[in-house]
């Protein structure tokens, strides 16, 4: 069978065995300075029929591969099957999870993104959750029926990008939002339903900002209280502003001590019921052990940091992820 369906360049790590649609294309605000994963792209909304012809032909291959695994013998190894071609979404025989991509896509007309929302539901009656990125300067300009009509659609998790929520920070990497922006975005989403997956970047401030990056981090977060806290240590891409900044000498590259020191000092001032997480991404390989719950295991966590911050100290490894600078 030769379908086509269009498959979106980007997805967090989470998603990675969702089913995958682009309702967009790019990113809305594509400013932020240290990112590449748009650049010289403008945004585009595809059309909505567009996007139900994705998600008819994903049901078509979805169809003939469990057909296939059936009349082979594999009945039970649907999952497997579908790996073997390369269909992750089907990994566990039947479609649970989806994404919606690029990177905003709610900043679609609230009834386009509901009504294929709806359609995903219609056409995989087995879905469990359907999520997507979204901004938080996105969500402070929705209204809140609006968001109600996604959440009630079927849109259950949101995946914004903090960052920092350093007011002097933000404005440097020019993220596009306040830190009071922040916090009300992640209010609204929360208010209407949705989990809601925050992300930061350790390193962001450099050595020289770094515990104002922290303790601006963990304000924003405790207003908020998402369900989730994602750590995504910074990497500098040598195609991004950022790194034109670190080649002025305008920027000094975080250590590995100095990373678990900012980990730590945004842990000791949390006060979230959120999930901590830093094991489902590599480029948080040198904290491993981390997750938890700030509320619950606090000084477990703590513990943690110490035991990877004198691992550090004796590694000849300075930089985790900075390698190619």
């Amino acid at each position: 069978m030769n379908v086509y369906y269009e498959l979106p360049p980007f997805r967090p790590p989470s998603e990675a065995y969702s089913l995958l649609i682009r309702a967009t294309k790019n990113c809305s605000w594509n400013r932020c300075e240290f990112c590449s994963m748009y650049k010289g792209a403008k945004l585009e909304l595809r059309p909505v029929a567009e996007v139900k012809e994705d998600i008819h032909a994903m049901k078509m291959v979805t169809d003939e591969i469990t057909e296939w695994a059936w009349r082979s013998g594999h009945g039970d190894q649907v999952g497997m099957v579908a790996r073997a071609n390369g269909v992750y979404w089907l990994s566990e025989g039947v479609v649970k999870n989806a994404f919606i991509a690029d990177s905003n896509s709610i900043i679609m007309k609230a009834e386009d993104l509901a009504e294929i929302v709806r359609f995903l539901y219609e056409t995989f009656p087995t879905l469990e959750r359907v999520t997507s990125y979204g901004r938080a300067k996105t969500l402070v300009k929705k209204r809140p029926e609006e968001l109600k009509m996604l959440r009630e659609a079927g849109l259950t998790r949101l995946h914004v990008g903090l960052e920092t929520g350093d007011e002097e920070l933000l404005k440097i990497i020019q993220k596009g939002a306040t830190p009071d922006e922040m916090i009300l975005g992640g209010r609204k989403a929360l208010q209407a339903g949705f989990e809601l997956s925050e992300y930061i970047m350790p390193g962001l401030g450099g050595q020289e900002k770094w515990e104002q990056h922290a303790l601006g981090t963990a304000r924003v977060l405790s207003e908020i209280n998402p369900q989730f806290i994602r750590l995504r240590t910074l990497y500098v891409d040598p195609q991004t502003p950022l790194a034109e900044r670190y080649q002025r000498g305008e920027f000094t590259l975080q250590t590995t001590v100095g990373l678990l020191h900012e980990v730590h000092r945004l842990i000791e001032e949390l006060t979230v019921s959120s999930e901590f997480v830093v094991s489902d991404h590599i480029a948080n390989r040198y904290m491993w052990g981390i997750d938890g719950k700030p509320s619950l295991d606090k000084e477990r966590m703590l513990q943690a940091v110490d035991s990877l911050l004198t691992a550090a100290k004796e590694s000849e490894e300075k930089y985790p992820v900075y390698r190619g600078l």
